[in-house]
């Protein structure tokens, strides 16, 4: 089961996410986030929706490969981060990261491989990882939005606080960096294994 949640800090976004089942039942996802603000971001953004749309590969290593390469080929367009995972109907998952925040599960960070973001160099590799989600278990992928939320004190709530909200859904997470102080995009896409959630 999937949530998602994008609330977009002015009224021209920089993240981004896209969700694509695929023929034998499983899911690609992928959350990223694109440097720069205002119009620039946002035709970026649907620069790259685009390539999604169109991408033929599912496995997450490759479309980031993809993905890159399309970036490059468009210029100097500053950089993108990007966290993409394919996760099979038997609840196990492969997932690579181009310097996007380290996915969660229910409370627990996913260590990635150190990776340059997407649109700095040609021909980038992005290592895969193979994890399970167990039932009642969520992955939680989010956008820096979340942990760089400031409150009016100017305290931010930081990267200690992702792993006890890992444990909620997509849209508790959001509203809660939202209620501390949102200064940028927030984006939260969770994916959850069986029919019951641990909390």
């Amino acid at each position: 089961q999937v949530e998602s949640v994008y609330l977009p800090a002015n009224e021209a976004g920089g993240d981004f996410f896209f969700v694509q089942p695929t023929q034998d039942g499983s899911l690609v996802a992928i959350v990223g986030d694109v440097s720069g603000k205002g119009l620039t971001a946002a035709m970026r953004v649907a620069m790259i929706l685009g390539v999604l749309h169109r991408e033929t590969s599912e496995d997450p290593a490759q479309i980031l490969f993809n993905l890159n390469n399309a970036l490059i080929t468009q210029g100097q367009l500053g950089f993108t981060t990007a966290c993409c995972v394919r996760i099979a109907s038997t609840e196990t998952f492969t997932l690579a990261n181009a310097g996007h925040i380290a996915p969660y599960v229910s409370g627990e960070e996913i260590q990635t491989a150190p990776a340059l973001p997407l649109g700095l160099a040609p021909d980038a590799v992005y290592p895969s990882l193979r994890g399970r989600i167990p039932a009642g278990k969520r992955l939680v992928l989010m956008s820096d939005g979340v942990p760089e939320a400031r409150s009016t004190s100017g305290q931010l709530l930081g990267f200690d606080q992702l792993l006890p909200l890992s444990y909620l859904t997509a849209h508790e997470i959001a509203d809660a960096a939202r209620r501390f102080g949102q200064e940028d995009d927030i984006t939260v896409l969770t994916i959850a294994a069986g029919q019951e959630y641990a909390r």
